[in-house]
């Protein structure tokens, strides 16, 4: 038979059976106890799965959908006192999830701002309404602010949202 590499310590041997994947029965006994353990913590991540809370879906999808948007606008400055700082940046939203949670997640609605005019100025929304003219369009401003639909998504839908903006972020890089 040819040569093998061990699977635990990578010594190179010849198997005595065309299935074996370990050099000796110490490797055998290591290699039984690291499925072990993998089986055991793919098991609690199923279990902590089915626990989960459709809040922290949402919160998950969100943190995606924030540091998408954060990647997407790295060029461009506060859309509010558009200025570069070397603070820290949030993804800040024109309409707030409270006022409207429909455009929680849409891309118009939600763009790099600096941390002092989200957190200290309410967003500046004054001059955040300007750059958003600005940069997106009178008329899709006059969408952001006249769409009052309701929003629910299923937690299907937020596990897919997290995905898509995962992959999105990725190709940002």
């Amino acid at each position: 038979m040819k040569q093998k590499k061990c699977k635990v310590c990578g010594t190179e041997f010849v198997p005595q059976r065309t299935t074996q994947s370990v050099c000796d029965w110490k490797c055998a006994l290591e290699l039984q106890h690291e499925k072990a353990e993998k089986k055991q913590k793919r098991e609690i991540r199923e279990q902590k799965q089915k626990l989960k809370t459709k809040s922290e879906y949402v919160k998950e999808a969100q943190a995606s959908f924030n540091r998408y948007i954060r990647q997407r606008d790295i060029h461009l400055p506060c859309i509010s006192c558009s200025r570069f700082h070397q603070g820290q940046w949030h993804a800040g939203h024109y309409r707030t999830t409270a006022a409207a949670p429909q455009l929680r997640f849409n891309e118009d609605n939600v763009h790099r701002q600096c941390a002092p005019c989200n957190n200290h100025k309410s967003g500046d929304i004054v001059n955040y309404r300007q750059e958003l003219l600005n940069r997106i369009g009178a008329e899709k401003v006059e969408k952001l602010e006249t769409n009052n639909d309701s929003a629910s998504w299923t937690v299907e839908e937020l596990v897919e949202l997290k995905k898509e903006y995962n992959k999105k972020y990725r190709e940002l890089l």
